[in-house]
């Protein structure tokens, strides 16, 4: 557990210059070739599933409860759901644009409500588990993962 903790602190660092290279990548496909767009947006959907399943992995060990793990999964699988509609909503968008608009509206409100999901998440591990630490506090040093486990 300590170097999937340590993993994601490094990724965490790479960040900034990841975000850098995709803003102009996006900005090189704008101005040559709109479908290469198609595989960027699908490259960061994949960054969005491991980095979600790295978050599930570390919470993971933090409980032995067996809702609290029930809760993890299905919080994966909403990971999974972005990453598939921002996938969806590029391809479309480039491919058939009313029909892409439509998925855009879609993806506008799973987006807005984004906050509220994890809220809820970490509400109810919180209520399963009151202990537990949350995601950002076992990334960020602030609990010793060991004392949790």
């Amino acid at each position: 557990m300590e170097q999937d903790i340590k993993w994601m602190q490094r990724m965490r660092g790479y960040a900034v210059p990841v975000m850098i290279l995709y803003v102009t990548a996006v900005i090189v496909a704008l101005l040559l070739e709109k479908m290469w767009l198609i595989p960027i947006m699908g490259s960061v959907s994949v960054i969005i599933v491991v980095m979600g399943y790295q978050e599930m992995r570390i919470m993971w060990r933090m409980t032995k409860h067996p809702k609290a793990h029930r809760i993890l999964i299905i919080q994966y699988v909403f990971e999974w759901v972005d990453a598939i509609l921002l996938t969806t909503l590029m391809v479309t968008l480039l491919t058939a644009e009313e029909f892409g608009l439509m998925i855009g509206l879609f993806f506008g409100i799973w987006g807005v409500l984004s906050p509220l999901r994890q809220k809820w998440f970490t509400n109810q591990l919180q209520h399963i588990e009151p202990g537990l630490p949350t995601y950002e506090e076992v990334i960020e040093g602030k609990v010793s993962h060991e004392s949790s486990i």
